[in-house]
């Protein structure tokens, strides 16, 4: 008796918990401004590097062309914008400011400019297979009002196996794919995905103001898995 009486409990709970949570917001709803002006030419600022290691802020801002392109939008050259900005002393985007944002405007004619921050960077190795975990954070912000357009935190996790049925084989398999991965090409697919996942479409895609419906998590946060 007692068994059943502890199980309608949970059931309850977790039939509270459910009623409880926020429903997931439309696009519309969670980034109007991305509809009331719709940038066309984004900068791709350098990212932030939270993590703790140290050749995350390149392989991460090399991806980030793509992604955006593939949504609809014009990005600026990356590596040439880079050069610029570290002539002129902005290659760590901790200093931009509004009067900063409106000098993109003018000089480069960026209509927004995308800044990002890597929160985590972890590479671990298991028995018989590695992974990689990303935590980023992302902000679109309009240069001429300095307001935030579109903002969204994606946790990815990026799993490397091995494919030898062998134990010892895969365990050494598993930790050399870990050690000379090639991350380049997961953070192309982990911002690639979350870009498809919440960045309403620009101008220049054929979905473009077709996706306010669309939803996002309240919070604006997600997870991600890739398998290798």
């Amino acid at each position: 008796m007692k068994k059943y009486i502890y199980l309608f409990i949970l059931a309850s709970i977790l039939l509270l918990l459910t009623a409880c949570a926020p429903p997931n917001s439309t696009f519309d709803m969670a980034y109007p401004r991305m509809y009331q002006n719709t940038p066309q030419t984004v900068l791709i600022l350098p990212p932030i590097n939270n993590s703790t290691a140290a050749d995350a802020k390149e392989y991460f801002s090399c991806s980030l062309s793509q992604a955006v392109g593939l949504k609809g939008y014009y990005p600026l050259p990356v590596e040439a914008m880079f050069g610029v900005l570290r002539d002129e002393g902005l290659y760590d985007t901790e200093n931009i400011n509004p009067a900063v944002l409106k000098n993109f405007k003018e000089h480069f004619g960026a209509d927004a400019v995308l800044l990002s921050t890597i929160e985590k960077w972890d590479k671990s190795w298991a028995i018989t297979s590695g992974s990689l975990k990303i935590t980023s954070k992302f902000v679109l912000m309009d240069t001429a009002t300095a307001d935030t357009l579109w903002n969204y935190t994606m946790a990815t996790k990026v799993t490397i196996s091995s494919s030898s049925d062998n134990l010892l084989m895969a365990a050494l398999e598993s930790a050399i794919k870990t050690a000379t991965e090639d991350y380049f090409p997961n953070c192309l697919k982990a911002n690639v995905a979350t870009m498809d996942m919440t960045l309403p479409y620009g101008k220049h895609h054929p979905g473009y103001l077709q996706d306010k419906a669309k939803t996002v998590h309240p919070r604006k946060t997600g997870k991600l898995q890739i398998s290798k």
